[in-house]
């Protein structure tokens, strides 16, 4: 029995970009409904109830940023991923800001775009999770967990999944899609950029070559990067979740690297996992060293 394709709406108002990302993601096995503007869009967000949806940021009658705060009003759960082009690219933070999952630049690369699906998936998962929420009496006062993960990014993800769980108890799903964004991007970062002392011009030539998963394999087997670990410190109480991932690498000049929020480095590959854990939650700082991040969502006044 075939499993039931995963549903995208796109969203472009130029019927190239419908026509050639659309192509991509049937190749990625999607089946694919395609809007021409943001009005087009809810309505056939509405009616055909889309799994996943990517748009445009700049179109007629209604723009990607609104499109996007409609749907997570009207289906929080539903993960959308915006796609920003030069001149709209302050568009795309505040989707962001507004719940979108991820962006991407024009044109789009396919590993940007393989990237941005596997975020969406994650989301989607997160949503459909069964979970088990403890009765109005009872009060979690604090809970705290230490992990060590090995140089693997295959294992980030169940990781994640496994952390998330954890925390899933009385949480509004949309504060665990918020901190799935986020720390597994800074766990990455931790093991890519930290551990394995990967620069960012180095892994965006790696992928632009596709050689990026034997490039992290070959560097995980040599020394000195053989035998590090990303330590995970994570801590809930009832007013905040508070997770620490350190890594074992040399650390890197995080206050010198360019606002990502800026419009001219938006698309830039640099510091784009900080980017989207910034906007996920409350507070992101690091060390002095820069091997160290700690990032605070707020739970207490959430519904």
């Amino acid at each position: 029995m075939n499993e039931k394709k995963l549903r995208i709406l796109l969203v472009d108002d130029e019927a190239l970009v419908r026509d050639e990302l659309g192509g991509l993601l049937e190749d990625e096995g999607y089946e694919v409904c395609t809007g021409s503007d943001g009005e087009e869009a809810l309505e056939l967000f509405r009616k055909i109830k889309p799994d996943m949806v990517i748009t445009d940021v700049r179109m007629p009658r209604r723009d990607g940023l609104s499109v996007a705060m409609v749907i997570r009003r009207e289906a929080p759960l539903v993960p959308v991923t915006v796609i920003t082009g030069h001149g709209s690219e302050s568009m795309a933070i505040e989707a962001l800001r507004a719940g979108a999952t991820d962006f991407l630049g024009k044109p789009v690369r396919l590993e940007d775009l393989e990237a941005a699906l596997g975020r969406m998936r994650a989301a989607l998962d997160l949503a459909h999770q069964v979970r088990s929420p403890l009765p109005s009496s009872i009060h979690l006062v604090e809970h705290q967990w230490t992990y060590q993960i090995e140089n693997d990014i295959s294992a980030v993800g169940p990781f994640v999944d496994a952390l998330l769980k954890q925390f899933a108890t009385n949480l509004p799903l949309q504060i665990l899609a918020d901190l799935n964004i986020a720390i597994r991007e800074l766990i990455l970062n931790g093991i890519e950029h930290g551990n394995l002392g990967i620069s960012y011009a180095a892994k965006t030539a790696a992928l632009e070559e596709g050689t990026l998963h034997t490039a992290l394999k070959a560097r995980a087997s040599q020394m000195p990067y053989l035998g590090r670990r990303v330590t995970v410190n994570a801590r809930q109480s009832e007013t905040e979740i508070k997770v620490q991932i350190t890594d074992e690498g040399e650390g890197f000049e995080w206050n010198a690297l360019p606002d990502p929020t800026a419009s001219a480095n938006l698309l830039s590959d640099h510091g784009r996992g900080i980017l989207l854990a910034g906007t996920a939650v409350d507070s992101l700082t690091y060390n002095d060293r820069g091997n160290e991040v700690t990032i605070i969502k707020n739970v207490g006044d959430e519904e």
